[in-house]
């Protein structure tokens, strides 16, 4: 059976709050349609647990999310988690890194290689630098040890 957006993202909504319940975390997840996709925020007083070690636990819920709701969406919603803004200071962390690597590229001549990430991670790397004509991106690796290499087009 196929769900409308609202339905879908109230049901994963209710998923998120089960999984943090029966792990004995205390966290609650909420939803809203938002461009195409279906935005989770989780908050509580063990956000702190969900966001150690580079937001591993938020990621895998995501990935679980994702996994499980987006063929029972009627047109596939992609789910977005975050927690206290973790993803959204990221991102722009991400941006931040992806320049200074593209400066120390071009200065250097040298590739530089950033560390592993998460696919989405790696994208908003891709995407800081697609437009810079000086550099090009690459993903190398397998798994969780796929990092991003940043070439200078002199090399």
């Amino acid at each position: 059976m196929k769900f409308e957006k609202e339905e879908v993202a109230n049901l994963a909504a209710e998923f998120v709050n089960d999984v943090f319940k029966k792990a004995g975390l205390d966290l609650s997840a909420s939803a809203q349609v938002a461009d195409g996709c279906v935005e989770i925020d989780v908050s509580g007083s063990d956000a702190d647990l969900v966001l150690a070690d580079n937001a591993r636990v938020l990621y895998s819920v995501n990935h679980l999310v994702n996994q499980i709701f987006y063929r029972q969406s009627k047109d596939g919603y992609n789910f977005f988690l975050d927690c206290n803004e973790y993803r959204a200071e990221r991102e722009a962390e991400l941006e931040l890194m992806a320049v200074k690597a593209a400066e120390k590229a071009c200065s250097s001549g040298l590739r530089v290689s950033l560390q592993p990430m998460p696919s989405s991670e790696r994208r908003i790397i891709h995407l800081a630098l697609a437009e810079d004509q000086t550099v090009r991106t690459e993903s190398q690796g397998t798994g969780r040890y796929r990092r991003v290499l940043i070439v200078p087009e002199s090399a």
